[in-house]
């Protein structure tokens, strides 16, 4: 009998199941019901709505993160769910539901908290995306207990954004902590790892200790470094996170149990149910993974006894959780544990009973590997668009930065050009402000001289035309007084030689040219190139014609010329008509008009 029980005995993988239980506990507690002691940069992140219902909420949050989850009375969940319902306030009714699973998730079905969440999710307000997020990371995680793992995959990441923006670093590393589980779930470590990391960034940006990540790391680790990465775990961690340290003890005594280290397997199951007994005595799931643990140990030091006694109290506590699957790991242990004592009947039934539970769990796994197949397809494809929108982000970016970039140098050419135009303007103005003061006072100063210059000229003008009519004047009375001795000369009163030196006197001195030569000077002062320019209309004229065209620039009539020549009026006439012929002036032009042009 017993050798026939041997040999349909089905093959036992004991510690790929151990490192499954050990995920599930995971994400039951770690990352579902995972404590929150208060740490750098985390707080009261939701909105405050009623003062009544969050000074409760807020309690129980500084509970929920002191992990003293175990004092959340029932009094105080009905006091929120009142406070909400008397209120009719949809938000507040929405935060009671997702208090009541986060406060009671331990002791209810995933199915169960997923109604509740979604009642929640429902009630919940797009304008409260904090609360929205908190309840997404909730229903995330009993979503991939429950095996809807594209579901899951959408909600935390939802929430992950949320996370990130409200700067909730803590949280944060939690949904993070839940994608990387989710990873591992669905046999898709390349992913789980950079989840793994960015949960790590986030806790070490809250100041929480990284115990979380050591584990973690120690499921996605080979079997040679699990346990070290166990012991930083537990090296890392905060007493108050003690589901994690049980967890720990557990997978360690495990793989003590696979290396044949028995003592240290008794050691590290013993600190795990000492440390059950401390903290939560009455936990099923816990309790159930600590006796199967223990149970192992004393099945593999073979003793028989011990390991069915172990066992029969682990079947009455897992008996009420057969969606955690811990049946068949119980049933088998209990067929090993009764064969090796000799009851083959005893043997026999909980073989078939392992037998059926493992097939029936088979066919779970096996749906579930179809499931997780297309959920790593989904998610791979979700992904490739991800990216695909990112680098479609990055390039629309990069063309913006571009553009402003573009946009700034030319804003700033133009500001530079402005500038500079403006400096320009502003020198030019300085430069045509001192250029029309220095024309105006140029203007003044030639205004002056030409005043100076003009009234000298005038002042000459007259000196020369006063010269003229004394000298003028001088000849009229040297010629009456030839005339007056020719008178008494004639009447026999004066003698022959006393007129003829008188007027030899009187003709030297009208035959004067140094009386002229003065007058020229004089005369070109004022009116400088007259004589010049003279010439150059007409070379014939003598000097003579210089005199008379003098004469008549300075305004002399022709009496005074003929005077100043002395000749008679009509000589000066005559000199006149010879001058008009020689500078080529026609009938009817004005002899005197041309000459005070020149």
């Amino acid at each position: 009998m017993g050798k026939a029980i041997h040999t349909c005995k089905p093959k036992c993988d004991a510690p790929g199941r151990a490192v499954r239980l050990a995920a599930a506990l995971a994400v039951a507690w770690l990352v579902l019901l995972a404590p929150q002691a208060a740490a750098r940069g985390y707080g009261y992140y939701f909105k405050p709505i009623d003062s009544s219902f969050d000074s409760i909420a807020r309690r129980l949050c500084a509970l929920d993160f002191a992990s003293r989850r175990e004092s959340i009375t029932d009094e105080s969940l009905s006091r929120l769910d009142s406070i909400a319902r008397l209120s009719g306030n949809r938000q507040l009714q929405a935060r009671a539901l997702y208090w009541r699973v986060r406060a009671g998730q331990m002791d209810a079905r995933p199915a169960e908290c997923m109604a509740l969440l979604d009642s929640a999710l429902a009630l919940c307000s797009p304008a409260y995306a904090y609360d929205e997020a908190c309840i997404k990371y909730q229903l995330a995680g009993n979503c991939e207990r429950m095996g809807h793992y594209m579901r899951s995959y959408r909600l935390v990441n939802e929430a992950i954004a949320t996370f990130g923006e409200s700067a909730d670093s803590y949280f944060l590393g939690n949904a993070y902590l839940l994608l990387a589980q989710l990873f591992v779930d669905i046999g898709d470590p390349d992913n789980a790892r950079p989840a793994l990391g960015n949960a790590r960034k986030a806790y070490a940006k809250a100041g929480f200790p990284l115990g979380r990540i050591y584990f973690f790391e120690a499921q996605l680790a080979p079997k040679g470094q699990q346990l070290e990465l166990y012991r930083q775990a537990l090296a890392h961690n905060r007493a108050e996170d003690w589901p994690l340290s049980l967890q720990a003890f557990t997978s360690m005594a495990q793989l003590f149990i696979d290396n044949g280290r028995l003592d240290s397997a008794r050691a590290a199951a013993d600190s795990a149910f000492s440390l059950l007994h401390r903290r939560a005595p009455g936990n099923r799931l816990f309790r159930t993974l600590a006796t199967i643990t223990k149970a192992r140990g004393a099945l593999a030091a073979a003793n028989y006894r011990e390991a069915a006694a172990i066992m029969a109290e682990a079947e009455r506590w897992a008996i009420r959780m057969r969606g955690e699957r811990f049946m068949a790991d119980i049933y088998e242990c209990l067929y090993l544990a009764h064969e090796g004592m000799g009851d083959e009947a005893a043997a026999y039934r909980y073989l078939k009973l392992f037998t059926a539970e493992y097939v029936r769990n088979v066919n779970d796994i096996r749906r579930q590997n179809v499931t997780k197949a297309r959920a790593r397809e989904a998610i791979a494809r979700s992904n490739d668009r991800i990216r695909l929108l990112e680098q479609e982000a990055r390039h629309k970016r990069d063309v913006a930065y571009l553009t402003l970039a573009a946009a700034a140098i030319l804003v700033l050419l133009a500001v530079a050009v402005a500038v500079y135009l403006w400096q320009r303007y502003r020198i030019r103005e300085v430069e045509n402000r001192e250029l029309r003061s220095n024309i105006t006072r140029d203007a003044l100063i030639y205004s002056t001289n030409r005043k100076n210059f003009e009234r000298d000229m005038k002042q000459k003008e007259c000196e020369i035309s006063s010269s003229t009519l004394l000298l003028a004047n001088k000849n009229e009375v040297l010629q009456q007084l030839s005339a007056i001795t020719k008178r008494y000369f004639d009447e026999g009163k004066v003698p022959l030689e006393y007129v003829r030196q008188v007027n030899a006197i009187i003709g030297e001195s009208l035959r004067n040219d140094d009386e002229w030569q003065r007058f020229k000077l004089h005369f070109d002062s004022v009116h400088p190139d007259f004589f010049r320019k003279l010439k150059l209309l007409s070379a014939e004229l003598t000097e003579n014609d210089l005199r008379l065209c003098a004469y008549i620039r300075i305004g002399l009539r022709a009496k005074q010329i003929a005077e100043m020549l002395s000749v008679s009026p009509d000589s000066v006439n005559s000199n006149r008509y010879r001058l008009r012929k020689k500078l080529g002036l026609q009938r009817g032009d004005s002899l005197d008009d041309f000459i005070r042009r020149i």
